[in-house]
């Protein structure tokens, strides 16, 4: 029983852990997307040739 309740807690943990992580690494690559010069010229170029 306890090692059950204990398997239970480590996928709960580990669910957290995986979805921290993403939210982590996705918020330091848009971070780093839109500090990069080269990201910021091409999103510069499609806005200014839409209108």
């Amino acid at each position: 029983m306890n090692s059950a309740l204990i398997r239970i807690s480590n996928l709960k943990i580990n669910r957290i852990s995986k979805i921290g992580i993403t939210l982590a690494s996705s918020t330091f690559f848009l971070y780093a997307l839109g500090h990069a010069p080269i990201f910021k010229n091409i999103l510069a170029g499609v806005f200014s040739c839409s209108s």
